[in-house]
């Protein structure tokens, strides 16, 4: 029996937008068809993206000391956790049938690297270079969420400031979201995270049956 490859759909916003839990609801709805569906984020759970987690954690240490890494060296770790990440979870479950949603992929190193850099548009092109060979997403689907509902939802949750929390930074990245390409055709969708949990995921649900017709059919 000759196995359909699956589908890779990703879910982007800033810290607070609500994509861990939007991924959530995407998956229940995409099983409850029979799908199987592999949830998964980045930075991964790989040795790099482990290593990218303490330092947005703020948990690296430098002798003896609270470290961090900068912009360009944060652009490099991204790119080689996404190829590992590609390599030993995606590509492995698309292979097998199974549709994969992300929370975050290449969308967020173009907008976060990008920002955080001494010249943005030049690291933007360092950036996208870096992930050329990266494997595009059926499915890109932005949450726009404004940068102070974004950080109440923050505060809500509760925990340590994370290293792009700061205010400043977030309404940037807010901004650098809601501007993400809008030109590019069916593979990219803007949708509005402002609403209630519920109404988000009905209007995710809505543009994955509207991307993939197939699904109605299931």
């Amino acid at each position: 029996m000759t196995v359909v490859r699956g589908q890779f759909i990703v879910l982007e916003g800033t810290d607070g937008s609500g994509t861990t839990t939007q991924c959530r609801f995407l998956s229940e709805a995409i099983e409850q068809r029979g799908i199987r569906c592999l949830v998964t984020r980045e930075p991964s759970k790989g040795p790099v993206g482990q290593l990218l987690r303490a330092a947005l954690e703020k948990r690296l240490q430098r002798d003896g000391q609270a470290g961090s890494f900068d912009w360009a060296t944060l652009a490099l770790l991204f790119a080689a956790d996404r190829a590992d990440h590609v390599m030993i979870e995606i590509e492995p479950a698309l292979a097998a049938g199974a549709w994969v949603i992300s929370d975050r992929y290449t969308l967020s190193s173009l907008i976060y690297q990008s920002i955080t850099a001494p010249e943005p548009e030049d690291a933007r092109s360092w950036v996208t270079e870096l992930n050329r060979h990266a494997r595009a997403a059926d499915l890109v689907i932005v949450l726009d969420v404004a940068s102070e509902v974004a950080e109440a939802r923050r505060a809500a949750r509760g925990g340590e400031e994370e290293l792009f929390e700061r205010r400043e930074l977030q309404t940037q990245l807010a901004i650098a979201y809601c501007e993400a390409n809008r030109n590019s055709g069916a593979t990219l969708e803007h949708i509005d995270g402002n609403a209630p949990t519920e109404q988000v995921a009905a209007a995710i649900w809505e543009t994955v049956q509207k991307r993939f017709p197939d699904l109605s059919s299931v």
